[in-house]
């Protein structure tokens, strides 16, 4: 195998991860305070020596080597749930996980109450408030209103129930994706409380995925993905012809 089928081998191992990271992408076009991401390209360059020549050939690979997340704010959707909270600029809500492991954060703030009267998570952590203790919305109370800074007010007596905590990052691209709206942090990554955060309450903050742009790419990337596909098999070609020329010539 020379050196032009090992480039397409790249460039189309390359693709295929990108095809792979816009499919998700696509498959949370409505997935709640989910963040696009796309693959960071790089060329990776071999020096190779060749047999009859006495200097070396720079090879260019395409090398992938991370992801990089879209950090802008997708758009707003007003749903009138009591429950739904959506974080304007900065910000994750800071949920506890259920096993025990470390605080994640998200951005999808579609909560509602368990068996335990706890705000949680569609998938049930616990929402944290800033006492770092699970909030709890006792059973004898009815409406609620969520303030800006993330106070929780019964409305039938004025009273505190807790704040809703939420935090920040010096580095947000830093912290590490565990599913596709939690994060959790990096070592020697810390929480940073905002002191006057802004929630809007009965609102949802959807993802900040571009279908068609996606869907764009996807074809644009599975064409492209076929023609490499076809170039390396036509070099495969090239060589077994160029196989049997030479083997006929030799025992002729």
């Amino acid at each position: 195998m020379d050196n032009t089928t090992y480039i397409a081998l790249s460039r189309q191992q390359a693709l295929w991860n990108q095809l792979e990271v816009v499919a998700n992408n696509l498959a949370n076009v409505n997935t709640t305070g989910y963040k696009g991401t796309d693959v960071l390209f790089t060329q990776y360059i071999e020096r190779v020596k060749q047999n009859d020549r006495t200097f070396e050939d720079k090879v260019a690979f395409t090398h992938d080597f991370g992801l990089v997340r879209n950090l802008a704010q997708g758009a707003f959707n007003y749903t009138g749930n009591i429950y739904d909270l959506s974080l304007q600029g900065e910000g994750y809500f800071a949920t506890q996980s259920g096993d025990g492991g470390p605080v994640r954060y998200t951005r999808a703030g579609n909560f509602t109450l368990n068996n335990e009267s706890q705000l949680v998570t569609q998938d049930g952590r616990p929402v944290l408030g800033t006492d770092d203790q699970p909030i709890v919305i006792p059973p004898e109370v009815g409406e609620v209103m969520i303030q800006g800074d993330g106070s929780i007010i019964d409305q039938a007596t004025a009273e505190s129930i807790g704040q809703i905590k939420v935090v920040r990052f010096d580095e947000e691209r830093r912290l590490k994706q565990v599913d596709g709206t939690g994060f959790e942090t990096v070592p020697g990554q810390q929480e940073i409380v905002l002191p006057n955060p802004k929630i809007a309450q009965g609102v949802l903050e959807d993802s900040n995925v571009n279908g068609v742009s996606e869907m764009t790419r996807l074809i644009a990337l599975n064409r492209t993905y076929a023609d490499v596909t076809r170039m390396v098999e036509n070099e495969h070609e090239r060589k077994r012809k160029a196989a049997d020329l030479f083997a006929r010539q030799t025992s002729a």
